[in-house]
């Protein structure tokens, strides 16, 4: 009986998602809280740099997060899924990296 309940522990662990649910919960609760922080501060017309980047931060760990959920359901389709996955992951990639590259880029003269 014991053994029972420890297994029904264990089942409800993997499908609330584990480490990885709560990980995505802090992320998701502190990226909410950086987004309405700028949001706040832009309708105050104040110029913070580093909330901009601690909001460039918090996107990275969701679409980490995201890109790990997406692997698991992508793992055991068929090659054809796979390819597609990768793709997108680096259109994402690719999407968010190349404007906060752009953005601190040093001005030209």
């Amino acid at each position: 009986m014991c053994k029972r309940k420890k297994d029904k522990e264990i089942e409800e662990k993997k499908k609330s998602g584990g480490f990885l649910g709560f990980i995505s919960f802090l992320v998701a609760l502190f990226a909410s809280v950086l987004y309405i922080v700028a949001m706040v501060l832009k309708f105050l017309d104040v110029q913070v740099g580093v909330i901009g980047t601690l909001q460039s931060v918090a996107t990275v760990i969701m679409i980490c997060i995201v890109s790990v959920m997406g692997w698991r359901f992508v793992k055991n389709r068929s090659a054809f899924l796979k390819v597609i996955y990768v793709l997108l992951v680096l259109v994402v990639i690719a999407s968010v990296t190349v404007p906060i590259v752009l953005d601190n880029l040093p001005a030209q003269k």
